[in-house]
C-alpha cells in the first residue's frame, strides 16, 4: 500500500512539474503587460484596497473607465471615488470578486456593467486575467474557485506569449489603450475631443435593452454579491452605462426601455437608481465604441450619476454641473495611402457601396474570384476605400491571401465568411487605434486564417489592443 502511494505521488509530481516550472517562469520573470490596457488593473485594485474612508466604488467594464470624471463626482457627492471598471473581456464576475477585497463599512457600490450579453453573464476570460494580475499576483487569491480550472488551462498560452514578449520586447501600445493614460482615480485621462467612429457608432455592437441579454445565473450571482457587500456594512446600487442612441436595436421603444428597467428592478436585490433614458446619449458624445464617451460625454454621464447618488443619499439639491453641447467632428483630409503597384487592376476585382465619405467593399467580382491573392485598393472611383462589409469575400473559394492597407478603418463581422481557402490576411498596419473590429471578424471563415503584421512593433500594438487582442492567437509577424 505504501509503495503504491509513493508511486502515485511520484507520478503526480512528474505530471505537475511542467506546470510548476511554467508558473515559476510567470512569477519570477519581469512583467510584460504593465503598459497595456490591462496593466491598469493593479493600480485600480491598490486604490480600492487602501482607501479606508467611506467611498463610492463604480464597478463595470470600460464604459466606466471611459465614462467618469471621478474627481468631479467626488466633489459633487461628497465622497471619494474608485473607478473600478476596466475591460469587458475580463468579465463582470471578476470585477465583482476582486471588489470584495476592498469594500468596507459605509461604502457605496455602483454596479454599471455594459448592457451586453457578455457583461451580463458569468463570462470569465482566464488569459486576460493572467495578464491583468501580472503586476500584483495577490489578486489571484480573489479569483473565484469556480474559475481556477480555466486559469490553469490558460496559463500555458499566457506564459508562451510572455516568453515571446521577453524575446521581442514588451507591448507598449500607441494611443489611448495604454495604462499610462489612467489617472489616480482609475479614469481614462486621454484627450478625446470628439467621436472618431466612421459611422458615429459601431455597427458590430448593437445595443439591445431586453431581458433576453441578462443571464439568470448572473442575476443570482449579483444578488449573492449584494448580500456579501451588505454584510460588510456597505450598500449596492445598480445604474446604467452610457449608451450610444444610434446603436440601439431597431425594435427599441420607450416602452421597451422601461420594461428593461422594470425587469432589473424586480430581479435585483438592490435599488436600480437610474432612469435608462438618462444614459442614452447623442452619438456625438461618444469616442470609439458605443459605450466609450469622449471628454464632453464624460461630463454628461458624471452629472447624471451624481444626481442619482445624491437623490439616494437624501440630497435633493440640483446638481450644478454645466453640460457641454455635442462636440462636432472636425473635417480632416485623409492621408494618401498608396499600395504597391504589382500591375494588377485590383479596383475592378471588387464591388462597392457608399459609406460615410468613402466606400465599403461589398463583394468580389467574378474576375476577382478566380485569384488566389487580392489586395484591397486604397481608393476606387475617386473615393477612399474605408470599410470591408459582411460577406465581402463570400464565394472566393480560390483565395488564399488578402493584403489590406490602413485606408480600411472598419471591419464588419463576418467579412471573410465564405472564403474557404483563405489562410493569410496581411495587415500592412502599424497602429491599431482607430481601426474598428467586432467580435465576429472570422465568423464563417476557416479556422486556419491568421493575421500577419509587418513588424514586431505592429504585432505588439495589435496583440495588446483593446479590440484586436481577441484575435491574439491568430496573429503572427510577417517574415
Amino acid at each position: 500500500m505504501k509503495k503504491n502511494l509513493i508511486k502515485f505521488l511520484t507520478l503526480l509530481l512528474a505530471a505537475l512539474l511542467p506546470a510548476i516550472a511554467l508558473l515559476g517562469i510567470g512569477i519570477f520573470t519581469p512583467a510584460q503587460y504593465g503598459k497595456t490596457f490591462l496593466g491598469a488593473l493593479a493600480p485600480k485594485f491598490a486604490r480600492l484596497t487602501t482607501l479606508d474612508e467611506p467611498k463610492i466604488v463604480v464597478v463595470g467594464g470600460s464604459s466606466a473607465a471611459f465614462g467618469l470624471d471621478s474627481a468631479l463626482l467626488a466633489e459633487t457627492v461628497g465622497m471619494p471615488v474608485v473607478n473600478f471598471g476596466l475591460y469587458a473581456t475580463l468579465g463582470t464576475k471578476l470585477m465583482l470578486d476582486l471588489s470584495l477585497a476592498g469594500i468596507g463599512e459605509g461604502d457605496i457600490v455602483v454596479l454599471a456593467p455594459e448592457t451586453d450579453e457578455q457583461t451580463l453573464s458569468l463570462y470569465f476570460n482566464a488569459e486576460s486575467t493572467w495578464q491583468a494580475v501580472e503586476a500584483d499576483p495577490s489578486m489571484l487569491r480573489y479569483v473565484g474557485t469556480d474559475n481556477w480550472g480555466a486559469m490553469l488551462g490558460a496559463s500555458f498560452g499566457y506564459l508562451g506569449a510572455k516568453l515571446t514578449f521577453l524575446r521581442e520586447g514588451a507591448p507598449d501600445p500607441d494611443g489611448v489603450y495604454n495604462s499610462r493614460n489612467f489617472n489616480a482615480y482609475g479614469d481614462i485621462a486621454y484627450d478625446r475631443p470628439y467621436n472618431t467612429m466612421l459611422l458615429g457608432y459601431d455597427p458590430n455592437m448593437t445595443i439591445s435593452l431586453s431581458a433576453d441579454i441578462v443571464d439568470d445565473a448572473f442575476l443570482t450571482y449579483v444578488n449573492d454579491y449584494i448580500g456579501a457587500v451588505r454584510q460588510k456594512g456597505a450598500e449596492v446600487y445598480f445604474s446604467f452605462p452610457p449608451m450610444n442612441g444610434d446603436a440601439l436595436a431597431a425594435d427599441t421603444t420607450e416602452e421597451s426601455v422601461y420594461a428593461f428597467y422594470d425587469f432589473l428592478s424586480r430581479s435585483l436585490d438592490c435599488a436600480v437608481i437610474s432612469n435608462p433614458h438618462a444614459y442614452i446619449y447623442d452619438a456625438a458624445y461618444f469616442y470609439d465604441t458605443n459605450f466609450h464617451l469622449n471628454d464632453s460625454g464624460v461630463i454628461l454621464r458624471t452629472a447624471a450619476l451624481a444626481a442619482d447618488l445624491r437623490r439616494m443619499l437624501g440630497d435633493t439639491r440640483p446638481v450644478e454641473i454645466e453640460l457641454p453641447e455635442p462636440p462636432a467632428r472636425p473635417v480632416t483630409e485623409q492621408p494618401e495611402i498608396a499600395a504597391p503597384d504589382d500591375g494588377t487592376d485590383y479596383v475592378s476585382c471588387f464591388t462597392y457601396a457608399d459609406i460615410a465619405d468613402g466606400l465599403m467593399i461589398t463583394g468580389v467580382t467574378d474576375a476577382g474570384k478566380t485569384k488566389n491573392a487580392l489586395t484591397v485598393p486604397a481608393e476606387a472611383n475617386g473615393k477612399k476605400v474605408l470599410a470591408i462589409g459582411e460577406n465581402a469575400f463570400s464565394g472566393c473559394t480560390a483565395l488564399a491571401e488578402i493584403v489590406i492597407y490602413p485606408n480600411v478603418v472598419q471591419f464588419f463581422d463576418g467579412c471573410f465568411r465564405g472564403a474557404s481557402a483563405l489562410r493569410r490576411v496581411v495587415m500592412q498596419y502599424t497602429v491599431a487605434e482607430g481601426v474598428s473590429v467586432g467580435e465576429g471578424l472570422f465568423a464563417g471563415a476557416p479556422d486556419s486564417v491568421k493575421l500577419y503584421f509587418p513588424s514586431a512593433q505592429a504585432y505588439g500594438n495589435y496583440v495588446a489592443d483593446y479590440y484586436w487582442s481577441a484575435y491574439a492567437t491568430r496573429m503572427d509577424i510577417l517574415e
